[in-house]
């Protein structure tokens, strides 16, 4: 016998759809403000960045701004918070699609200096601009160790798993060869950041040598 047919979703309220175009209305309207003061804030740094200057970006009144955000310090962190959240998004994949822990640590390496090179605005924005502004700061950090938590415990787990088979130095730590490559690759990054942009290329054999070296390093 077929299974029992069952009831049919019940449809939503008038109020409840009416609720839910709102909803995306104000989400849309958010995203247009983020996208304008990300182009206010590439273009005149966090010392010039105003809620004026987004207001007339993203051609809306102040009130309409101060809605969705209370102040300055806000707009950045969502921009940084946004920033963050495609890092880990692109770095956890990479560590994911390593087959070993030890591989893992090269892909994490390399795989957040890849990204940030390709988008050097955002690493400016989570990283150089919304650290300068201390509000903008304490939202960001509440952000960040969650998030890069989870990268570091998928890492860690496989780094477990080698230890397990043998593939690691008996005196090697799985949570501190992590922070090593975090800290390591921000190193990368923060030394390509300051090089003219024909030059950036350079990161290539120092971040070759620099996972070579971590896993040298881990390894028996």
């Amino acid at each position: 016998m077929g299974q029992p047919r069952t009831a049919a979703e019940p449809e939503p309220s008038p109020e409840a759809r009416r609720l839910a175009r709102k909803s995306r209305r104000q989400d849309n309207r958010r995203q247009q403000i983020l996208r304008a003061a990300r182009e206010v804030l590439l273009a005149s740094g966090p010392e010039a960045f105003t809620m004026e200057q987004v207001a007339r970006a993203a051609d809306a009144s102040k009130a309409a701004l101060y809605y969705y955000f209370e102040a300055k310090e806000e707009v950045v962190a969502a921009l940084a918070i946004e920033a963050l959240r495609r890092e880990v998004e692109a770095v956890s994949a990479a560590v994911i699609a390593a087959e070993r822990g030890i591989d893992g640590l090269a892909a994490l390496l390399r795989g957040r200096v890849e990204h940030y090179l390709a988008d050097p605005d955002s690493f400016r924005i989570l990283y150089t601009w919304a650290p300068t502004l201390g509000a903008t700061q304490r939202l960001v950090l509440a952000e960040i160790l969650p998030l890069t938590a989870v990268v570091s415990q998928t890492l860690e787990a496989k780094l477990q798993r080698d230890r397990k088979a043998g593939l690691l130095h008996p005196d090697a730590n799985p949570a501190r060869l992590s922070q090593v490559a975090w800290i390591t690759s921000h190193g990368l990054l923060s030394y390509a950041m300051n090089q003219p942009h024909p030059e950036r290329g350079a990161w290539r054999p120092l971040c070759d040598e620099a996972c070579a070296a971590l896993v040298r390093g881990a390894t028996r």
